[in-house]
């Protein structure tokens, strides 16, 4: 590597020496009676204004040669002393767009070319990889030479929705010594100014139009299902929009699109499917990002919540059931339930149930107007809001479990575990002076009760996910372990803990679960707008590993030899010019 490379502005000098022999002077024969008179009888011939044949003497390459071999050696050529070379941290961005691109030009295997001549030259061992998903990865091991390096490129997947590289050039820092420099192999620029002397940010992306879609949702509404996609325009200026949703088993298109997206629109589809239709791929003309361009999607779980209504005190009976069978996700049973309203009988232990608490002592009672507390990463928070609510209960009420709305100290609703993995919500209510069931919170309160069992039952909690999101998997008792399929056909083995198992979503596709309990599966998309936008994009390398410290440690000086050949031939030089002088 040279370290002064705006010293090679010497070579300028070359053409120089070049056109002084070529513009040489063009002399003129001439008679005359005699000599004696002229002071210089030789002809000159080292220069001239005149452009005459080209006449190219020894001297002439001696002296290109030299002049060449002084300005290597003024831009301070170094080489690696390879005993010295410092350990190096890779940091690979393992996520979607970094396909963009053909299979032999896409933005990750012009990072793999350049990383192989980099494992030759200027990357010292051991290396250490760390993919950026979701998550930084550390991959096990480390590499301690150029073969074993490209083993670890050979298994670099990318298909994470996003790329933490902040978050893993913070892992890098942690994990290596001072000395370690660290390498971040990415399609895009760095947000911030890279400092010298430690990392190196290698960009190899190429801006691009694209078209993906960014949402996707099937649900069962009334006695069909409804499709919604959202398809976005990733571009500045307008783009065709060819879309084809197929049924796979029957090889037929069931709708189709052909139209303009402006730019930086997004087209929403909202249609039904046809009855007894199982799994659609939906489909998009190719463009440069294909990860995004296609997608399946399962048919939802249809199999509603089985519900029954047992004893509730009071009026809350008919308002308990309107909730549920106007909810679209449950059914009112009288046997096997799922989720029991009431008490639950010998035979019903391993249903949840609600049940609810209700003091009839007006003397104990209280009401509370807010400000309720609620927790809001419980899925019953969801959409639930309870401003201008009055709810009235005992400030010592016989409930037990953990509160998740509670006003002040007063447990209002709590979460009770029992075992099999089954669960009680206790919820604390005097109807007669609360408010509570007269609102559009009791519906919305219901409906997260019936959702939250629903994706609890036995089995996958969704059909279609987006890619980097968990999928949890409840298993019926008996289920010790569970074998996943991923869409490649690769199958491994996970334990169940607790009745149940997250599953992560790193790859795009149809999984299916096994168990004992029976078969499952659900589908993956890239369902990421700001993953699929190539328009920011780039190729470059910023930032600069040798700072003054790696030059005096890593690396040693080369110019002295191209200073000693110069040396060299400027001596032949001098003898050449001593024995022209001489004869």
């Amino acid at each position: 590597m040279l370290t002064t490379p705006w010293a090679l502005l010497a070579l300028a000098s070359v053409p120089v020496v070049f056109g002084i022999y070529l513009f040489r002077t063009r002399s003129r024969r001439r008679e005359v009676s005699s000599l004696f008179l002229w002071i210089d009888q030789s002809q000159a011939r080292q220069g001239g204004r005149r452009l005459q044949r080209l006449q190219l003497p020894l001297l002439i390459f001696l002296e290109l040669l030299v002049l060449i071999l002084l300005a290597i050696a003024a831009a301070r050529p170094m080489i690696r002393i390879e005993s010295m070379g410092r350990p190096t941290v890779i940091i690979l961005d393992a996520s979607y767009s970094m396909q963009a691109g053909t299979d032999k030009d896409s933005v990750r295997q012009r990072a793999v070319d350049d990383l192989h001549r980099m494992f030759t030259s200027q990357i010292g061992f051991p290396i250490q990889f760390i993919y950026a998903g979701t998550k930084p990865q550390v991959v096990a091991g480390r590499a301690r030479n150029a073969a074993e390096a490209v083993a670890v490129l050979e298994s670099w997947d990318c298909e994470a929705p996003t790329a933490a590289i902040d978050a893993a050039v913070s892992l890098a820092a942690n994990i290596s010594t001072p000395g370690t420099k660290i390498l971040v192999v990415t399609d895009h620029p760095p947000q911030n100014d890279i400092a010298e002397g430690k990392i190196l940010w290698k960009a190899y992306g190429r801006t691009a139009d694209n078209l993906a879609i960014t949402h996707a949702s099937r649900v069962f509404q009334g006695e069909k299902d409804r499709l919604l996609l959202e398809i976005a325009n990733l571009s500045d200026k307008p783009g065709p929009l060819r879309l084809n949703v197929i049924d796979p088993t029957r090889n037929t298109v069931i709708y189709r699109a052909d139209r303009e997206v402006a730019p930086m629109e997004t087209f929403r589809i909202r249609t039904g499917l046809p009855d007894g239709i199982g799994e659609i791929d939906i489909r998009l003309a190719d463009d440069p990002l294909s990860i995004d361009n296609r997608l399946t999607l399962l048919p939802p779980s249809r199999r509603p919540v089985q519900v029954r209504l047992g004893d509730l005190p009071g009026e809350l009976g008919p308002k308990v059931r309107k909730a549920v069978e106007t909810s679209g996700i449950a059914a009112v049973v009288d046997e096997r339930p799922d989720l029991v309203f009431g008490s639950l009988s010998e035979s019903e232990r391993s249903a949840w149930s609600v049940r609810f608490v209700t003091e009839s002592d007006t003397e104990k009672l209280k009401s509370f107007v807010g400000p309720f507390v609620i927790d809001r990463q419980h899925p019953l928070a969801t959409g639930l809001s309870l401003d201008g609510i009055v709810w009235s209960g005992s400030e010592v009420p016989n409930m037990d479990g953990v509160a998740l709305i509670s006003a002040g100290t007063v447990p209002l609703l709590t979460e009770q575990y029992r075992r099999g993995g089954a669960r009680t919500l206790n919820i604390q209510l005097n109807d007669r002076l609360s408010t509570l069931t007269g609102s559009p919170s009791w519906p919305i309160l219901l409906w997260n009760i019936l959702k939250y069992r629903q994706d609890r039952m036995v089995g996958v909690s969704v059909s279609n996910v987006k890619l980097g999101a968990e999928v949890q998997f409840v298993a019926a008792e008996g289920d010790g372990s569970m074998d996943l399929t991923s869409p490649q056909g690769v199958m491994t083995t996970h334990p169940i803990s607790g009745g149940s198992a997250t599953i992560a979503t790193d790859r795009v596709g149809v999984h299916r679960v096994r168990a004992a309990s029976g078969e499952y599966s659900f589908a993956v998309g890239a369902l990421s707008a700001e993953e699929s936008d190539l328009r920011r994009a780039a190729s470059g390398t910023f930032g600069n590993w040798f700072d003054e410290e790696t030059l005096r440690t890593d690396f040693q000086s080369i110019a002295w030899g191209f200073l000693l050949a110069a040396l060299t031939l400027l001596s032949l030089h001098h003898l050449f010019v001593s024995r022209q002088s001489n004869g």
